[in-house]
């Protein structure tokens, strides 16, 4: 226990939170990008039935960016704290990528559970969804890695 425990501290005590941060936005804005051009092009009907089922006023897409922004920091910060156990490779990545792609698709598939979107119409959004959270992570944690670390230091310092 006690060796898990002293990992477990070393790893965070070695994450750059300035690069967490800024990486992370990095990557819940592509995941926002992506996910709007995919659902677009592959899952009109699930866009369609969301649009549809609404009963309450629409909010802004902003709060949607927002929300993407805040999961993007977690699965960098996520693979920051994963990357020294499992090394920082592209693998590495795709495992946060999965977690999150887990926890957002656990919480959408509720929707389906409550019967307000047809259970149809969220099959093909979870492949798609799968690839942006894959190719979204992959490049947050390509600029995790490439991002100088005393550069970080300098700009969390002004």
């Amino acid at each position: 226990m006690r060796k898990a425990r002293l990992a477990f501290d070393e790893g965070m005590r070695g994450t750059y939170w300035i690069r967490v941060v800024l990486c992370g936005g990095i990557v819940g804005m592509a995941w926002y990008l992506l996910s709007a051009v995919l659902l677009s092009l592959f899952a009109p009907d699930l866009l369609a039935a969301v649009q549809s089922g609404a009963i309450y006023p629409r909010w802004d897409g902003a709060i949607f960016l927002a929300i993407d922004l805040m999961m993007g920091i977690w699965t960098i910060w996520l693979y920051s704290a994963i990357a020294p156990r499992y090394g920082a490779k592209p693998t590495t990545a795709v495992i946060a990528a999965v977690a999150w792609w887990i926890i957002k698709t656990l919480q959408s598939a509720k929707w389906a559970g409550l019967g307000l979107i047809p259970l149809r119409v969220i099959l093909v959004p979870l492949g798609t969804t799968l690839v942006a959270a894959v190719l979204a992570s992959l490049l947050g944690a390509w600029l995790y890695d490439k991002v100088d670390r005393p550069l970080a230091k300098d700009l969390a310092a002004r």
